[in-house]
């Protein structure tokens, strides 16, 4: 998980568009927009993106969203 690649992504493109990138390349193997190498890596970045958008959508500021995120992965690995 890059955060960073994660918050480029959610602040430049709506949740919409970050799911058809993760439809786009599991139909195509293709990244439409590249952040990593791994290609498991990359579709997690544009998942975690639409979520993240998700919640700046909802008016949530940047570093809570972040903070508010990455507590349910936190939740989710432990």
């Amino acid at each position: 998980m890059d955060i960073k690649s994660i918050k480029d992504l959610a602040q430049k493109y709506t949740a919409e568009e970050l799911n058809k990138f993760a439809d786009e390349f599991e139909s195509t193997g293709t990244p439409p927009i590249k952040t990593q190498e791994d290609p498991g890596a990359q579709m997690s970045d544009y998942l975690m993106g639409a979520e993240l958008r998700c919640l700046l959508d909802k008016g949530i500021p940047m570093n809570e969203a972040v903070r508010e995120f990455s507590k349910r992965i936190r939740g989710v690995l432990s």
